[in-house]
């Protein structure tokens, strides 16, 4: 009896084994989809499309032995910037200089808000006293003595 409980829990490990390895390969995959490949192709890790890369399959395994240690995502990248630098990264830390990267875009977007509603409240409070006199300014007397001219001249050939 005690031999046949043995052999059952054994038949269910070796059953339950894809299903934990295919578990680790998601996390494999989610951890390297915030990596750069360092083969220079500049694609996610998880994503490198070149055939026989040179880097993918050892980073890839390095993260799965990094998993296999125990450690978490939070301790592998790291890991990984302080080996390949920064540039292993898919996107910056939040700290120091790189905060400015997350931070430049809403600047910019902000600027051009504060832009546009400076030159819409500037056109919206031209009156249109002011609008009139600029369009009277316009000596359009030389024109006027052009048409009449032209049309003296006018004769219809009907």
């Amino acid at each position: 009896m005690n031999n046949t409980r043995r052999n059952l829990l054994l038949a269910l490990l070796v059953l339950a084994a894809p299903f934990a390895l295919a578990a680790d390969r998601e996390r494999i995959k989610e951890i390297t989809s915030n990596m750069i490949c360092m083969c220079g192709c500049n694609q996610l890790l998880g994503a490198c499309n070149h055939l026989n890369c040179p880097t993918r399959g050892p980073m890839t395994d390095e993260v799965a032995k990094m998993l296999d240690e125990g450690k978490t995502q939070e301790q592998i990248l790291p890991a990984f910037a302080d080996k390949y630098g920064l540039r292993v990264l898919a996107a910056p830390p939040a700290s120091g200089f790189n905060l400015s990267a997350w931070i430049m875009p809403f600047v910019a977007l902000a600027i051009g808000f504060i832009a546009v509603g400076y030159v819409a409240r500037r056109w919206k409070s031209r009156s249109p006293e002011q609008a009139a006199e600029a369009q009277s300014e316009i000596d359009t007397s030389k024109y006027h003595k052009r048409l009449q001219d032209e049309l003296d001249n006018y004769t219809p050939e009907d």
